[in-house]
């Protein structure tokens, strides 16, 4: 054996017994308790999200006057349904004990709530004594048994004790880790870990983890006499979707999430809409400086047509039939074949981008053409067919700008209209001024503007993204606060509101949307955003920052 490879495997052995002893409170997650939240220190997290844009938001004076100013007492009402009991009181005061890590996990098919937290021994001899005022003031009654395992007192509290309701829970305390959950078996198998192991105490900046077991809660839902809902989610490729999970790291000036779909195929049913192979932002001289937001990313509509079958076939034996049906319907009036002349033109990659006009976003859409011309032909094709003049002259309206034609909707209004274009490299959808801009660019003999590479949005997006993302984004949210701000004084979105809070019979005031904050100071408290996505050995992996 060489020096080095003496050196590595010594190293290795130390290293073994340091690895093996470090026990995580999540280790002690029950297998029926996969679903759960688990922050790394309360107090240090809360204290941190304070100082984040939304924290900074919240405590906002002009806010809190918009929405009505509630105290305590009103929030009080809120949490508790109206009531402020001595039942109410206690609970509040245990949740004060909860200061450090804590971990909140729910069994999917008993809704049974399972407790592992950090807190001291005193802390939990306080919490004892805090039972007892329960028992005294709780609507619903329950005892306390105390026992013992390995020398760790063990309290077991029997809800509604001879009742059709009784329910079992046990909890205990060892060093400085509480654990209370609806198995003694599991409350025992912790205590041995323990004992036996020393609890490693999250350190660094305060995060928060969510895992759900997607897979499991499906299957869950589905555990009845009826099959067809099975089938339709498996044929959808959702059965293949294992876990969701997702980790929150505040930082001073941004917060982070790393979120991760477990999916056992990316290739199957709905899936199948997704080109994993890495975006580029492209070259192009359309888009203008004054940008809002910035999406690049890759969709194949023709993967997804070509799994329409296998997922008709799943769900409905006979809705593979008549779907062909109608396709050759379609084909025989209009003599277009969607495949072949519409789909088969198409890219996967597009972008996507919004510029700030008149306290809205106008936004467009631009998918990359294998074959511009092709696919203008094939669209014009079907537009124009005897068979389909009356559906088109119906829903359609049809402008000539610059040699391209644009088409939109008839029945939607000038506010809200969108439309669809095609130039020679790209098939566009958005609303009509957009599409003119766009297109006056591409029809320009103008020298490219690549003005909007240079912008603070286009910078960061690039410095945030990884090559292998096959899709990323940013939004400066300074820029779309005027169109939010002027979406919520709608005056049929206040009145929904209005609405909806006199139907709540909630405890809290509705909100004032006179004292509505104005759109800049608003957002005075934001900044920007960038994400990303690409595929991972195990399925999909998204990052997500938020600058403050």
């Amino acid at each position: 054996m060489t020096k080095f490879r003496k050196a590595s495997t010594l190293c290795l052995l130390l290293t073994l017994p340091l690895a093996s002893s470090a026990l995580q409170r999540t280790d002690l997650l029950p297998p029926q308790g996969q679903t759960y939240v688990q922050i790394s220190n309360t107090t240090d997290f809360w204290a941190k999200l304070k100082q984040s844009s939304v924290g900074k938001f919240w405590m906002d004076q002009q806010f809190q006057d918009f929405l009505g100013n509630p105290d305590a007492e009103t929030w009080n009402s809120f949490f508790f349904n109206g009531d402020s009991t001595e039942e109410d009181e206690v609970f509040v005061e245990q949740m004060k004990m909860l200061t450090g890590e804590l971990i909140l996990s729910i069994d999917s098919k008993t809704e049974d709530l399972y407790i592992i937290a950090d807190m001291s021994e005193a802390d939990f001899k306080r919490g004892l004594e805090l039972d007892e005022q329960l028992r005294k003031v709780a609507e619903d009654p329950f005892d306390v048994i105390r026992s013992s395992f390995q020398d760790v007192e063990i309290i077991q509290h029997i809800n509604n004790p001879g009742s059709e309701d009784e329910t079992l829970s046990w909890q205990a305390h060892v060093g400085r880790t509480f654990i209370m959950g609806y198995s003694r078996e599991w409350v025992e198998q912790s205590i041995v870990r323990l004992k036996k192991e020393p609890v490693t105490e999250p350190a660094g900046n305060p995060t928060m983890n969510l895992n759900i077991p997607v897979k499991t809660l499906l299957l869950d839902s589905l555990d009845g006499p009826n099959d067809e809902d099975r089938a339709l989610f498996d044929a959808l490729g959702l059965l293949g979707i294992e876990t969701f999970s997702s980790h929150i790291e505040l930082f001073d000036t941004e917060m982070v999430m790393d979120n991760n779909l477990i999916i056992t195929d990316l290739q199957r049913g709905l899936f199948a809409l997704l080109d994993t192979d890495p975006s580029d932002l492209p070259t192009v001289t359309f888009i203008p400086e004054n940008i809002s937001s910035l999406e690049v990313g890759r969709f194949d509509l023709l993967g997804l047509w070509k799994e329409i079958p296998d997922i008709l076939s799943g769900t409905n034996p006979q809705a593979k039939p008549q779907f062909d049906m109608m396709l050759a319907m379609i084909q025989q009036q209009a003599g277009v074949n969607f495949e072949q002349d519409l789909l088969s033109h198409l890219g996967t990659q597009y972008l996507a981008f919004a510029t700030p006009r008149d306290n809205v976003q106008s936004s467009v859409i631009a998918l990359e053409l294998k074959d511009g011309i092709a696919f203008r032909q094939g669209l014009e094709s079907l537009l124009t067919a005897p068979s389909m003049a009356p559906y088109v002259a119906s829903a359609l309206e049809i402008s000539d700008f610059l040699d391209y034609s644009i088409y939109t909707l008839k029945q939607s209004t000038a506010e809200e209209a969108m439309g669809v274009a095609v130039t020679d490299n790209y098939l566009l959808y958005g609303d009509p001024e957009g599409l003119r801009q766009v297109i006056r660019s591409v029809a320009s003999e103008a020298a490219a503007n690549m003005a909007f590479e240079q912008t603070e949005l286009v910078q960061g997006l690039r410095k945030h993204i990884k090559p292998d993302a096959f899709g990323f984004s940013a939004v400066d949210w300074t820029k779309n606060m005027d169109s939010i701000v002027a979406e919520l004084n709608k005056p049929e979105y206040i009145t929904m509101v209005q609405q909806y809070w006199a139907k709540s019979g909630s405890a809290l005031p509705p909100p004032d949307f006179s004292k509505l904050p104005s759109a800049d100071h608003i957002a005075s408290f934001f900044n920007t955003s960038y994400q990303y996505i690409e595929a991972s050995r195990s399925g999909l992996h998204q990052k997500v920052i938020l600058k403050y």
